[in-house]
Protein backbone atom coordinates (compact mmCIF):
# COMPACT_ATOMS: atom_id res chain seq x y z
CA UNK A 1 0.00 0.00 0.00
CA UNK A 2 0.91 3.59 -0.80
CA UNK A 3 0.73 6.97 1.47
CA UNK A 4 1.81 4.90 4.79
CA UNK A 5 2.24 7.23 7.41
CA UNK A 6 5.51 6.92 9.43
CA UNK A 7 4.57 6.39 13.04
CA UNK A 8 5.13 9.11 15.84
CA UNK A 9 8.49 8.41 17.71
CA UNK A 10 8.88 8.07 21.15
CA UNK A 11 9.90 11.56 22.06
CA UNK A 12 9.35 10.62 26.00
CA UNK A 13 12.76 9.03 26.25
CA UNK A 14 11.62 6.91 28.84
CA UNK A 15 13.05 3.37 27.03
CA UNK A 16 11.34 0.36 25.27
CA UNK A 17 8.57 0.13 27.81
CA UNK A 18 6.51 3.41 27.07
CA UNK A 19 3.43 3.10 25.38
CA UNK A 20 4.76 4.82 22.43
CA UNK A 21 7.46 1.95 21.99
CA UNK A 22 4.55 -0.77 22.90
CA UNK A 23 2.93 0.34 19.96
CA UNK A 24 5.45 0.58 17.51
CA UNK A 25 5.83 -3.18 18.38
CA UNK A 26 2.04 -3.63 17.29
CA UNK A 27 2.43 -2.22 13.85
CA UNK A 28 3.78 -5.21 12.13
CA UNK A 29 1.30 -7.56 13.45
CA UNK A 30 -1.62 -5.05 12.75
CA UNK A 31 0.14 -4.69 8.89
CA UNK A 32 0.30 -8.58 8.24
CA UNK A 33 -3.37 -8.98 9.62
CA UNK A 34 -5.29 -6.06 8.04
CA UNK A 35 -3.29 -5.01 4.95
CA UNK A 36 -4.93 -6.79 2.33
CA UNK A 37 -8.55 -6.27 3.54
CA UNK A 38 -7.80 -2.29 3.66
CA UNK A 39 -6.32 -2.94 0.39
CA UNK A 40 -9.40 -4.66 -0.92
CA UNK A 41 -12.01 -2.65 0.70
CA UNK A 42 -10.87 0.82 0.72
CA UNK A 43 -10.13 1.24 4.30
CA UNK A 44 -8.15 3.45 6.76
CA UNK A 45 -6.13 1.58 9.52
CA UNK A 46 -4.92 3.72 12.23
CA UNK A 47 -3.50 2.83 15.55
CA UNK A 48 -4.05 5.60 18.52
CA UNK A 49 -2.35 6.58 21.64
CA UNK A 50 -4.20 6.68 24.73
CA UNK A 51 -4.99 9.91 24.43
CA UNK A 52 -6.06 9.03 20.93
CA UNK A 53 -3.58 11.04 19.10
CA UNK A 54 -3.00 8.70 15.62
CA UNK A 55 0.12 7.38 16.33
CA UNK A 56 0.33 5.59 12.71
CA UNK A 57 -2.18 5.50 9.71
CA UNK A 58 -1.87 3.26 6.86
CA UNK A 59 -4.50 2.26 4.33
CA UNK A 60 -5.37 2.58 0.73
CA UNK A 61 -4.31 5.50 -1.11
CA UNK A 62 -7.64 6.59 -2.21
CA UNK A 63 -9.48 6.00 1.28
CA UNK A 64 -6.35 7.59 2.38
CA UNK A 65 -6.66 10.64 0.60
CA UNK A 66 -10.19 11.37 1.66
CA UNK A 67 -9.39 10.63 5.45
CA UNK A 68 -6.97 13.20 5.46
CA UNK A 69 -9.55 15.79 4.08
CA UNK A 70 -11.03 15.92 7.65
CA UNK A 71 -7.84 15.66 9.50
CA UNK A 72 -7.77 12.18 10.37
CA UNK A 73 -3.07 12.25 9.78
CA UNK A 74 -0.90 10.86 12.03
CA UNK A 75 -0.25 13.21 15.15
CA UNK A 76 -3.68 14.58 14.66
CA UNK A 77 -6.16 14.49 18.24
CA UNK A 78 -9.09 12.16 18.07
CA UNK A 79 -10.65 12.19 21.37
CA UNK A 80 -14.19 12.42 21.86
CA UNK A 81 -13.00 15.77 24.13
CA UNK A 82 -11.38 17.22 20.80
CA UNK A 83 -13.61 15.96 17.88
CA UNK A 84 -16.80 14.48 19.64
CA UNK A 85 -18.17 11.01 18.95
CA UNK A 86 -15.79 8.44 17.05
CA UNK A 87 -14.76 5.48 17.12
CA UNK A 88 -10.67 5.52 18.28
CA UNK A 89 -11.73 8.08 20.59
CA UNK A 90 -14.46 5.90 22.37
CA UNK A 91 -12.62 2.66 22.44
CA UNK A 92 -9.61 4.15 24.74
CA UNK A 93 -12.23 6.28 26.79
CA UNK A 94 -14.26 3.22 27.58
CA UNK A 95 -12.10 -0.03 27.48
CA UNK A 96 -14.56 -1.57 24.69
CA UNK A 97 -14.48 -2.09 21.13
CA UNK A 98 -17.40 0.22 19.42
CA UNK A 99 -18.66 0.60 15.90
CA UNK A 100 -19.50 4.42 14.54
CA UNK A 101 -21.85 4.37 11.67
CA UNK A 102 -21.54 7.81 9.41
CA UNK A 103 -24.13 10.18 11.02
CA UNK A 104 -23.24 8.80 14.42
CA UNK A 105 -20.24 10.98 14.20
CA UNK A 106 -20.72 14.43 15.83
CA UNK A 107 -19.15 16.35 13.26
CA UNK A 108 -20.86 16.85 10.08
CA UNK A 109 -18.00 16.20 8.03
CA UNK A 110 -17.27 12.93 9.21
CA UNK A 111 -20.95 11.45 8.63
CA UNK A 112 -19.17 10.26 4.91
CA UNK A 113 -16.94 7.83 7.57
CA UNK A 114 -17.94 4.52 9.30
CA UNK A 115 -15.57 3.32 11.54
CA UNK A 116 -14.49 0.40 13.76
CA UNK A 117 -11.89 0.35 16.89
CA UNK A 118 -10.85 -2.00 19.64
CA UNK A 119 -8.71 -0.82 22.59
CA UNK A 120 -5.07 -1.89 22.26
CA UNK A 121 -4.45 -3.54 25.85
CA UNK A 122 -0.88 -4.67 28.28
CA UNK A 123 -1.01 -8.08 28.19
CA UNK A 124 0.51 -8.23 31.81
CA UNK A 125 -1.20 -5.06 33.69
CA UNK A 126 -4.48 -4.82 31.39
CA UNK A 127 -3.59 -1.15 30.94
CA UNK A 128 -5.47 0.50 28.11
CA UNK A 129 -2.39 1.42 25.63
CA UNK A 130 -4.41 3.05 22.97
CA UNK A 131 -6.54 1.78 19.87
CA UNK A 132 -6.80 -0.02 16.54
CA UNK A 133 -9.27 1.97 14.15
CA UNK A 134 -10.21 0.59 10.81
CA UNK A 135 -12.13 4.00 8.67
CA UNK A 136 -14.08 3.57 5.71
CA UNK A 137 -17.07 3.63 4.19
CA UNK A 138 -20.33 1.21 5.71
CA UNK A 139 -17.90 -1.74 5.42
CA UNK A 140 -15.69 -0.50 8.19
CA UNK A 141 -18.41 -0.62 10.68
CA UNK A 142 -20.51 -4.18 9.98
CA UNK A 143 -19.59 -7.09 11.91
CA UNK A 144 -17.66 -8.67 10.19
CA UNK A 145 -14.88 -5.71 10.05
CA UNK A 146 -15.50 -5.04 14.13
CA UNK A 147 -14.82 -8.91 15.06
CA UNK A 148 -11.74 -8.70 12.33
CA UNK A 149 -9.99 -5.64 14.49
CA UNK A 150 -10.87 -7.32 17.82
CA UNK A 151 -9.08 -10.32 16.42
CA UNK A 152 -6.05 -8.07 15.29
CA UNK A 153 -6.10 -6.31 18.90
CA UNK A 154 -6.00 -9.61 20.75
CA UNK A 155 -3.06 -11.17 18.01
CA UNK A 156 -1.26 -7.76 19.26
CA UNK A 157 -1.61 -8.61 23.08
CA UNK A 158 -0.21 -11.79 22.28
CA UNK A 159 2.55 -10.82 20.67
CA UNK A 160 3.95 -8.43 23.32
CA UNK A 161 3.59 -11.05 25.51
CA UNK A 162 5.56 -13.81 23.62
CA UNK A 163 7.85 -10.89 22.40
CA UNK A 164 8.33 -9.59 26.18
CA UNK A 165 7.87 -6.07 25.04
CA UNK A 166 8.55 -4.58 28.73
CA UNK A 167 5.63 -3.19 30.78
CA UNK A 168 5.75 0.63 31.51
CA UNK A 169 8.18 1.74 34.54
CA UNK A 170 5.89 2.62 37.26
CA UNK A 171 4.75 6.00 37.43
CA UNK A 172 7.25 9.12 38.65
CA UNK A 173 6.66 10.05 42.05
CA UNK A 174 9.00 12.60 42.23
CA UNK A 175 7.54 16.16 43.50
CA UNK A 176 6.34 18.60 41.23
CA UNK A 177 5.44 22.39 41.46
CA UNK A 178 2.60 22.70 39.12
CA UNK A 179 2.27 26.73 37.99
CA UNK A 180 1.23 26.39 33.99
CA UNK A 181 -1.81 24.39 34.47
CA UNK A 182 -4.03 26.66 34.30
CA UNK A 183 -5.30 26.37 37.60
CA UNK A 184 -4.38 27.52 41.41
CA UNK A 185 -0.36 26.05 42.33
CA UNK A 186 -0.14 22.64 43.60
CA UNK A 187 2.87 20.13 44.48
CA UNK A 188 2.24 16.59 42.52
CA UNK A 189 3.31 13.53 44.06
CA UNK A 190 2.60 10.63 41.99
CA UNK A 191 -1.68 11.06 41.70
CA UNK A 192 -1.89 13.17 44.61
CA UNK A 193 -2.42 16.95 44.24
CA UNK A 194 -1.84 19.40 47.60
CA UNK A 195 -3.14 23.17 46.81
CA UNK A 196 -0.69 25.75 47.89
CA UNK A 197 -1.10 29.52 48.39
CA UNK A 198 0.57 31.76 46.00
CA UNK A 199 3.23 32.76 48.03
CA UNK A 200 4.48 29.62 48.80
CA UNK A 201 4.08 28.82 45.41
CA UNK A 202 6.47 31.49 44.72
CA UNK A 203 8.88 30.98 47.60
CA UNK A 204 9.14 27.11 46.65
CA UNK A 205 9.79 27.85 42.84
CA UNK A 206 12.31 30.18 44.28
CA UNK A 207 13.99 27.93 46.16
CA UNK A 208 13.71 25.26 43.57
CA UNK A 209 15.81 27.49 41.31
CA UNK A 210 18.26 28.02 43.78
CA UNK A 211 19.41 24.38 45.50
CA UNK A 212 22.47 26.12 46.86
CA UNK A 213 20.38 28.07 49.34
CA UNK A 214 19.30 31.16 50.06
CA UNK A 215 18.95 33.57 53.57
CA UNK A 216 15.80 34.87 54.59
CA UNK A 217 17.17 38.72 53.28
CA UNK A 218 17.95 36.96 49.54
CA UNK A 219 14.57 35.45 49.73
CA UNK A 220 12.86 38.86 51.01
CA UNK A 221 14.81 40.72 47.68
CA UNK A 222 13.46 37.89 45.26
CA UNK A 223 10.28 37.33 46.67
CA UNK A 224 8.75 40.24 48.73
CA UNK A 225 9.71 43.73 46.79
CA UNK A 226 8.03 45.85 48.93
CA UNK A 227 10.82 45.53 51.47
CA UNK A 228 9.01 42.93 54.01
CA UNK A 229 10.71 42.57 57.35
CA UNK A 230 12.83 39.58 57.83
CA UNK A 231 11.12 38.35 61.06
CA UNK A 232 7.86 38.15 58.78
CA UNK A 233 9.61 36.64 55.66
CA UNK A 234 10.96 33.52 58.53
CA UNK A 235 7.56 33.08 59.99
CA UNK A 236 6.61 32.13 56.66
CA UNK A 237 9.32 29.94 55.66
CA UNK A 238 8.00 28.53 59.03
CA UNK A 239 5.17 27.73 57.97
CA UNK A 240 5.88 26.61 54.72
CA UNK A 241 8.07 24.16 56.60
CA UNK A 242 5.16 23.08 58.52
CA UNK A 243 2.92 22.72 54.94
CA UNK A 244 5.56 20.72 53.32
CA UNK A 245 5.57 18.18 56.48
CA UNK A 246 2.17 17.32 55.52
CA UNK A 247 2.82 16.32 51.72
CA UNK A 248 4.51 12.74 51.18
CA UNK A 249 7.28 13.00 48.94
CA UNK A 250 7.79 16.40 48.72
CA UNK A 251 10.84 18.01 49.63
CA UNK A 252 11.55 19.11 53.58
CA UNK A 253 12.90 22.88 53.91
CA UNK A 254 16.16 23.61 55.84
CA UNK A 255 17.06 26.87 56.57
CA UNK A 256 20.48 28.92 57.24
CA UNK A 257 20.45 28.79 54.61
CA UNK A 258 17.18 28.19 53.75
CA UNK A 259 16.97 25.44 50.85
CA UNK A 260 15.05 21.89 49.57
CA UNK A 261 15.97 18.83 50.90
CA UNK A 262 15.23 16.77 47.78
CA UNK A 263 14.52 17.78 43.90
CA UNK A 264 11.40 19.72 43.23
CA UNK A 265 10.67 19.64 39.80
CA UNK A 266 9.09 22.69 38.18
CA UNK A 267 6.52 22.56 35.38
CA UNK A 268 7.88 25.20 33.86
CA UNK A 269 11.17 24.10 33.25
CA UNK A 270 9.67 21.05 32.00
CA UNK A 271 8.02 22.91 29.40
CA UNK A 272 11.55 24.57 28.53
CA UNK A 273 13.21 21.18 28.42
CA UNK A 274 10.69 19.64 25.86
CA UNK A 275 10.44 22.59 23.47
CA UNK A 276 14.45 22.41 23.45
CA UNK A 277 14.31 19.12 22.30
CA UNK A 278 11.61 19.83 19.71
CA UNK A 279 9.02 18.11 21.61
CA UNK A 280 5.74 20.43 21.07
CA UNK A 281 2.83 18.25 21.89
CA UNK A 282 4.57 16.55 25.56
CA UNK A 283 5.31 20.56 26.00
CA UNK A 284 1.88 21.13 25.39
CA UNK A 285 0.47 18.26 27.56
CA UNK A 286 1.99 20.55 30.55
CA UNK A 287 1.33 23.99 29.92
CA UNK A 288 -2.01 25.20 29.95
CA UNK A 289 -1.67 28.99 31.42
CA UNK A 290 0.24 30.59 34.06
CA UNK A 291 -1.02 30.47 37.42
CA UNK A 292 0.80 32.91 39.37
CA UNK A 293 -0.21 36.00 36.75
CA UNK A 294 0.01 38.51 39.52
CA UNK A 295 2.83 37.68 40.72
CA UNK A 296 5.86 40.16 41.93
CA UNK A 297 8.18 37.69 42.83
CA UNK A 298 11.36 38.47 40.17
CA UNK A 299 11.97 34.72 39.72
CA UNK A 300 8.49 33.41 39.35
CA UNK A 301 8.01 36.33 37.08
CA UNK A 302 11.38 35.53 34.96
CA UNK A 303 10.55 31.78 34.51
CA UNK A 304 6.63 32.20 33.65
CA UNK A 305 7.73 35.34 31.02
CA UNK A 306 10.03 33.11 29.67
CA UNK A 307 8.30 30.29 29.18
CA UNK A 308 5.72 31.52 27.30
CA UNK A 309 7.74 33.41 25.13
CA UNK A 310 9.77 29.79 24.42
CA UNK A 311 6.31 27.62 23.85
CA UNK A 312 4.68 31.11 21.65
CA UNK A 313 8.07 31.02 19.44
CA UNK A 314 8.42 26.98 18.70
CA UNK A 315 4.72 27.09 17.99
CA UNK A 316 5.42 30.13 15.15
CA UNK A 317 8.44 28.48 13.98
CA UNK A 318 7.99 25.21 13.55
CA UNK A 319 4.78 23.29 15.17
CA UNK A 320 2.46 20.97 12.76
CA UNK A 321 -0.77 22.14 12.06
CA UNK A 322 -2.61 20.08 14.46
CA UNK A 323 0.13 21.21 17.47
CA UNK A 324 -0.55 24.86 16.26
CA UNK A 325 -4.39 24.57 16.64
CA UNK A 326 -3.72 23.11 20.23
CA UNK A 327 -1.60 26.02 21.36
CA UNK A 328 -4.33 28.23 19.92
CA UNK A 329 -7.20 26.68 22.54
CA UNK A 330 -4.69 28.24 25.72
CA UNK A 331 -6.53 31.54 27.30
CA UNK A 332 -3.75 33.74 26.37
CA UNK A 333 -3.41 32.89 23.00
CA UNK A 334 -7.18 33.76 21.97
CA UNK A 335 -6.05 37.51 20.95
CA UNK A 336 -2.90 36.52 19.30
CA UNK A 337 -3.58 37.70 15.60
CA UNK A 338 -0.22 37.07 14.56
CA UNK A 339 -0.55 33.14 15.58
CA UNK A 340 -3.98 32.89 14.32
CA UNK A 341 -3.18 34.24 11.06
CA UNK A 342 -0.50 31.57 11.07
CA UNK A 343 -2.47 28.75 11.36
CA UNK A 344 -4.32 29.91 8.10
CA UNK A 345 -0.94 30.38 6.13
CA UNK A 346 -0.38 26.31 7.63
CA UNK A 347 -3.58 24.48 7.16
CA UNK A 348 -4.60 22.55 4.09
CA UNK A 349 -6.56 24.79 1.61
CA UNK A 350 -9.56 22.05 2.75
CA UNK A 351 -9.18 21.64 6.47
CA UNK A 352 -12.21 22.01 8.20
CA UNK A 353 -10.70 23.71 11.11
CA UNK A 354 -9.83 26.85 8.65
CA UNK A 355 -13.78 28.17 9.02
CA UNK A 356 -12.81 28.34 12.62
CA UNK A 357 -9.72 29.87 12.28
CA UNK A 358 -11.39 32.44 9.96
CA UNK A 359 -14.40 33.02 12.00
CA UNK A 360 -12.05 33.67 14.91
CA UNK A 361 -9.85 36.58 13.17
CA UNK A 362 -13.24 37.96 12.31
CA UNK A 363 -13.98 38.45 15.57
CA UNK A 364 -10.76 39.91 16.47
CA UNK A 365 -10.70 41.93 13.70
CA UNK A 366 -14.49 43.25 14.59
CA UNK A 367 -13.23 43.85 18.62
CA UNK A 368 -10.15 46.00 17.57
CA UNK A 369 -12.06 48.53 15.25
CA UNK A 370 -14.36 48.25 17.95
CA UNK A 371 -11.52 49.86 20.39
CA UNK A 372 -10.34 51.91 18.06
Amino acid sequence: MRHKSRPRGCACGCGPGCVHARLAAAIPVVSSLLSSTARDEGLVIAIADREARLHYVDGDSRARSRAESIGFTAGANWSEAQVGTNAPGRAVARGEAVSIHREEHTRPDVHPFSCSAAPLVDPVTGEVLGALDVTGGDAAADRRTLALVQATAAAVARELRLAGVPVAPPPDTSARLRLVHHGRPCIETGTATHALTDRHAELLATLALEPQGLSADEIGALVYPDGTPPATIRGELLRLRRRLDTIPGAPNLESRPYRLTGPLLIDAVQVTEHLRRGEHDEALELYRGASLTRSEAEPVVDLLRSTSGSLREAMLSDATPETLLRYLDLPEAADDVESWHMALTVLPPRAPQRAIVLTHLEQLDTRLRQAN
